[in-house]
């Protein structure tokens, strides 16, 4: 039985105060009734379960890179991280084409409106898949790709639809707040990719084409088993799907300018290195992004659920409740990331060496900008999704022009004087001065929203 303290019961006896025992007791209680109650709580629970998907996704690509790194050597990894280059890039815009304007709207449509717009975006998918493997195909036959990447080119030819697939099924998972579909998929692939790839090490027959060629393979299983077991319904039409098209076009073309503005940086700045720097840096490159990627998978986990979440927040609460949001996001970026940014500083090289059993002098510093890098993004990120919420994703244009014209300029400068460090430099320019201005815009959008609304609200009448 507790006995509570009143102001009367603080002015007796010294005896009678709390011993810090006591207090210390009272403090843990009250740790674990806080730890119990997110314990419980259903959006706690999935944002966990997000984190815990992005943490099996990236363990999964960098288990992935240590093979064949340590297998093939860093100028087969030099051509596999361009080869990923290419997958992320086109994942990009098939995010802001068809997963952007689905995160938004399909919050907002029940039953079989909601069965109708999932199946228009199912069909949205394979149109995005067929134009980006038929433009892997005009590059091939125009011969515009580098000769040494010509063969992985028409193998991802084949390659590309399937993890865009496996894309799409995690993020429609995450759109409906169901995370644990999305960790199983993630879980069954990183299961089928890594044994394949291992037993292929082993036996000394591991490529990187073989290596992509395992991906597209595990994708499509793990793909075609969500098909099959998937809770979604899917009502598929080719006229809706065209009206919805249209009505997901006011969106997505602003979520896709800035995607090609700013946001495909980190996926050209491969190829900028490999044709200044050779395939070799590339692979040093690629090896301390790999790395920095395992603090990006935290950004990248929070983000697949923050996304929806802010959708929703906004539409219930408005822009009190959708600035709650992001702020404890913010929060929760900046305290685990900035940590993670000062130890690549200081242990980056060992760390490097270690995993790639190679020596890569510099990679300290290298990883510290790359993270740099992430921790900016990840501010960035969390003020983007607050205007996506607001559903004004064209303000994020010109806070993404500007990071490229700052981009552009800091390639051509540093680049030539500091080679690849000079490219995680300029990546690093570009990512702070994005998330600055659209924390910025983002801060006068709600703050004249707010205006509108106050001028809006009745006058209260005096008493």
């Amino acid at each position: 039985m507790s006995t509570t303290v009143t102001p009367e019961t603080t002015d007796t006896c010294e005896s009678s105060l709390p011993t810090p025992l006591q207090r210390g007791g009272a403090m843990s209680s009250r740790v674990w009734r806080i730890a119990s109650r997110f314990g419980t709580d259903a959006t706690f629970q999935k944002s966990v379960l997000s984190i815990f998907d992005q943490a099996v996704v990236s363990g999964t690509s960098f288990v992935t890179s240590v093979i064949v790194g340590r297998t093939c050597g860093t100028t087969e990894l030099g051509a596999y991280y361009l080869a990923l280059s290419v997958v992320f890039f086109v994942r990009g815009i098939q995010e802001q084409l068809v997963f952007a304007p689905y995160m938004i709207y399909c919050g907002r449509r029940h039953g079989d409106e909601a069965a109708h717009y999932a199946g228009s975006s199912l069909v949205h998918q394979l149109v995005v898949s067929g134009l980006a493997a038929l433009v892997m195909l005009g590059i091939g036959i125009s011969g515009l790709a580098p000769a040494t990447f010509t063969s992985i080119l028409w193998l991802l030819l084949g390659i590309v639809p399937l993890l865009m697939m496996r894309e799409y099924v995690r993020q429609i998972s995450f759109a409906h707040l169901e995370p644990r579909a999305a960790v199983a998929v993630d879980m069954l692939v990183a299961a089928v990719q890594l044994s394949v790839l291992l037993a292929l090490a082993l036996s000394g027959n591991l490529s990187t084409p073989i290596a992509l060629a395992v991906m597209a393979g595990s994708a499509g299983i793990a793909a075609a088993a969500w098909l099959f077991f998937k809770s979604q319904t899917f009502d598929v039409g080719l006229i809706r799907a065209y009206r919805d098209w249209i009505h997901n076009w006011t969106f997505a073309r602003w979520a896709l300018a800035s995607q090609l503005l700013a946001c495909s940086t980190p996926y050209v700045m491969p190829w900028i290195v490999a044709l200044t720097q050779g395939e070799t840096e590339t692979g040093i490159l690629g090896a301390c992004a790999t790395l920095v990627g395992l603090s990006n998978m935290f950004m990248l986990g929070l983000s697949n659920y923050l996304s929806p979440r802010a959708a929703r927040a906004y539409a219930e609460g408005g822009t009190g409740a959708l600035r709650g949001v992001l702020r404890q996001t913010a929060m929760i970026y900046g305290v685990s990331l900035g940590g993670l940014m000062i130890g690549s500083f200081l242990l980056g090289s060992q760390v490097a060496s270690l995993v790639y059993g190679q020596s890569m002098p510099g990679a300290s510093l290298l990883m510290g900008v790359l993270s740099l890098s992430v921790l900016a993004n990840s501010m960035g990120v969390t003020s983007g999704n607050g205007l996506w919420a607001m559903e004004k994703p064209s303000a994020s244009f010109w806070a993404d022009l500007a990071s490229l014209l700052i981009v552009i300029g800091s390639t051509i400068v540093l680049i030539p004087l500091l080679g690849t460090l000079g490219a995680a430099l300029a990546t690093a320019c570009g990512t702070v001065s994005d998330a600055v201005i659209r924390t910025w815009i983002l801060r006068r959008m709600m703050a004249a929203e707010d205006q509108v609304a106050l001028a809006k609200s009745p006058e209260v009448a005096p008493q």
